[in-house]
Protein backbone atom coordinates (compact mmCIF):
# COMPACT_ATOMS: atom_id res chain seq x y z
CA UNK A 1 0.00 0.00 0.00
CA UNK A 2 1.50 3.64 -0.84
CA UNK A 3 1.60 6.45 1.56
CA UNK A 4 -1.04 8.11 -0.29
CA UNK A 5 -3.37 5.46 0.31
CA UNK A 6 -2.56 4.85 3.91
CA UNK A 7 -3.13 8.36 4.76
CA UNK A 8 -6.47 8.58 2.71
CA UNK A 9 -7.73 5.41 4.95
CA UNK A 10 -6.07 7.20 8.14
CA UNK A 11 -8.39 10.37 7.13
CA UNK A 12 -11.42 8.12 6.26
CA UNK A 13 -10.84 6.95 9.92
CA UNK A 14 -10.71 10.09 11.41
CA UNK A 15 -8.93 8.72 13.94
CA UNK A 16 -5.73 9.88 15.46
CA UNK A 17 -2.83 7.44 15.31
CA UNK A 18 -1.07 7.08 18.62
CA UNK A 19 1.96 4.77 19.60
CA UNK A 20 2.44 3.87 23.68
CA UNK A 21 6.09 4.40 24.79
CA UNK A 22 6.38 0.65 26.54
CA UNK A 23 5.28 -0.55 23.18
CA UNK A 24 8.32 0.35 21.72
CA UNK A 25 11.22 -2.07 21.48
CA UNK A 26 14.90 -0.41 20.69
CA UNK A 27 18.04 -2.40 19.82
CA UNK A 28 21.60 -1.06 21.57
CA UNK A 29 22.94 0.53 18.52
CA UNK A 30 19.45 2.45 18.46
CA UNK A 31 19.79 3.17 22.25
CA UNK A 32 23.64 4.14 22.04
CA UNK A 33 24.08 5.53 18.49
CA UNK A 34 26.76 2.65 18.32
CA UNK A 35 27.91 -0.77 18.39
CA UNK A 36 29.69 -0.75 21.58
CA UNK A 37 29.15 0.77 24.81
CA UNK A 38 32.04 1.44 27.73
CA UNK A 39 31.86 -0.42 31.05
CA UNK A 40 31.92 1.86 33.84
CA UNK A 41 30.59 -0.09 36.88
CA UNK A 42 28.92 -3.74 37.47
CA UNK A 43 27.12 -4.28 40.05
CA UNK A 44 24.64 -7.88 41.58
CA UNK A 45 21.01 -7.48 40.17
CA UNK A 46 19.24 -8.45 42.94
CA UNK A 47 15.07 -9.02 42.74
CA UNK A 48 13.03 -6.45 44.78
CA UNK A 49 10.83 -9.28 46.70
CA UNK A 50 12.54 -12.28 46.91
CA UNK A 51 16.11 -10.44 47.21
CA UNK A 52 17.54 -13.51 45.00
CA UNK A 53 20.38 -12.51 42.73
CA UNK A 54 19.15 -12.92 39.15
CA UNK A 55 22.35 -11.64 37.58
CA UNK A 56 24.26 -8.64 36.96
CA UNK A 57 23.72 -5.28 36.29
CA UNK A 58 26.08 -3.77 33.53
CA UNK A 59 26.87 0.62 33.77
CA UNK A 60 27.72 1.70 30.81
CA UNK A 61 28.81 4.83 29.27
CA UNK A 62 26.84 5.71 25.50
CA UNK A 63 29.78 8.13 24.54
CA UNK A 64 28.09 8.00 20.73
CA UNK A 65 25.08 9.41 22.30
CA UNK A 66 26.29 12.81 24.39
CA UNK A 67 27.95 10.63 27.11
CA UNK A 68 24.34 9.11 28.08
CA UNK A 69 24.59 6.07 30.37
CA UNK A 70 22.26 2.61 31.22
CA UNK A 71 22.34 0.22 32.99
CA UNK A 72 22.08 -3.39 31.46
CA UNK A 73 20.79 -6.36 32.88
CA UNK A 74 21.97 -9.64 32.24
CA UNK A 75 20.10 -13.01 33.63
CA UNK A 76 22.27 -16.13 34.77
CA UNK A 77 25.65 -15.37 33.58
CA UNK A 78 28.84 -15.37 35.78
CA UNK A 79 30.04 -11.39 35.53
CA UNK A 80 32.70 -10.22 32.70
CA UNK A 81 34.67 -8.67 35.66
CA UNK A 82 34.25 -8.00 39.17
CA UNK A 83 34.16 -4.28 40.68
CA UNK A 84 37.80 -4.53 41.87
CA UNK A 85 39.32 -5.66 37.92
CA UNK A 86 37.61 -2.19 37.09
CA UNK A 87 39.11 -0.18 39.54
CA UNK A 88 42.67 -1.49 38.70
CA UNK A 89 42.18 -1.09 34.95
CA UNK A 90 44.36 1.05 32.74
CA UNK A 91 42.38 0.81 29.46
CA UNK A 92 38.80 1.45 28.83
CA UNK A 93 36.64 -1.80 28.51
CA UNK A 94 33.89 -1.80 25.92
CA UNK A 95 31.26 -3.95 25.30
CA UNK A 96 28.46 -5.37 23.42
CA UNK A 97 25.02 -7.44 24.07
CA UNK A 98 23.62 -9.99 22.51
CA UNK A 99 19.33 -10.23 22.37
CA UNK A 100 19.63 -6.74 23.86
CA UNK A 101 15.97 -5.70 23.96
CA UNK A 102 15.35 -1.81 25.83
CA UNK A 103 11.46 -0.65 26.50
CA UNK A 104 10.37 2.49 28.15
CA UNK A 105 7.95 2.29 31.15
CA UNK A 106 6.48 4.96 33.04
CA UNK A 107 8.23 5.06 36.50
CA UNK A 108 5.86 6.75 39.40
CA UNK A 109 8.34 8.03 41.77
CA UNK A 110 9.72 10.26 38.44
CA UNK A 111 6.31 10.73 36.69
CA UNK A 112 7.95 10.40 33.21
CA UNK A 113 9.23 7.28 31.26
CA UNK A 114 12.66 5.80 31.58
CA UNK A 115 14.05 3.35 29.94
CA UNK A 116 15.48 -0.40 31.41
CA UNK A 117 17.08 -2.97 29.10
CA UNK A 118 18.03 -6.16 29.48
CA UNK A 119 20.02 -8.93 27.57
CA UNK A 120 20.88 -12.57 27.60
CA UNK A 121 24.97 -11.92 27.62
CA UNK A 122 27.49 -9.28 27.75
CA UNK A 123 30.33 -9.68 25.17
CA UNK A 124 33.66 -8.03 24.91
CA UNK A 125 33.41 -5.75 22.11
CA UNK A 126 36.41 -6.53 19.77
CA UNK A 127 37.46 -3.84 16.31
CA UNK A 128 37.39 -5.45 13.69
CA UNK A 129 40.40 -4.40 10.87
CA UNK A 130 39.17 -2.60 7.80
CA UNK A 131 40.44 -4.02 5.00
Amino acid sequence: MNQRKSNKLLEKAGEKMTLKPNHVKLTFEGVAKSDKGRLIGIRPWIDYNSKAQLGFTYEILLESNGFEKIQVKVENHPPLFTGEDLSVMTEPIYLTFENFVSTFYFANKSQSFELTCKASKALIFKQTAKA
